[in-house]
């Protein structure tokens, strides 16, 4: 018998009680959810500042404290690298059927449903019609759900020094990481590389 599939992509960088939200949506609808860590090759870059290793380690972290050390028998966590820039929106369609086949290969199944709090039209464009009728697509409004938080002004809020907006925006895995993040953070804005793609 088929389960119900949920499917959560984000670079997570860093982690913010809006990711964690959409998470526990969708294990509220689903069997099982696997959580895709996205740009896994990439580092030090303005908009991917984190490697994934301390991407991954805050996020079984906080997995594990807001839903139990036995969250591994319902959350797979997957990374998945990147393989063009961000603004390289040629390869959409490429991308989404890259990201689809890599989703089946972990759930064994062709129907899931993706969460996501971006544009709609972003995801949409990710597949064509064909896949688009397997997959259903879950929004949820960052606004309404999570006072409009976005790992853009966490990452602002360490250059800032704005420990208070990142405490109550941030789960513990990251504020125990505050020295080591903002360090990183810093370091990156000042001596940022550029976004690649992988060669054709």
């Amino acid at each position: 018998m088929n389960k119900k599939i949920g499917v959560f992509l984000s670079r997570m960088q860093p982690l913010h009680i809006g990711h964690l939200g959409i998470i526990e949506k969708a294990l509220e609808e689903n069997d099982k959810v696997i959580v895709i860590i996205g740009s896994k090759n990439k580092k030090g870059t303005i908009r991917n500042p984190l490697d994934v290793t301390i991407r991954r380690q805050i996020l079984e972290e906080a997995l594990e404290e807001k839903f139990g050390v036995n969250y591994k028998e319902r959350i797979i966590v997957k990374e998945l690298p990147d393989w063009s820039m961000e603004t390289d929106i040629d390869s959409n369609i490429e991308w989404g059927r890259y990201l689809y086949y890599n989703i089946v290969s972990v759930s064994e199944q062709k129907k899931f449903s993706m969460y996501f709090s971006d544009d709609k039209s972003i995801i949409e464009n990710w597949f064509d019609e064909s896949l688009r009728n397997r997959i259903n697509l879950r929004l949820f409004e960052r606004q309404a759900m999570f006072q409009a938080v976005s790992s853009t002004k966490i990452r602002n809020a360490f250059l800032n020094n704005d420990k208070e907006y990142i405490s109550l925006s941030c789960p513990n895995a990251v504020l125990k990481r505050y020295e080591k993040i903002k360090g990183i953070i810093e370091e990156v804005y000042s001596n940022p590389i550029d976004d690649f793609k992988m060669e054709e």
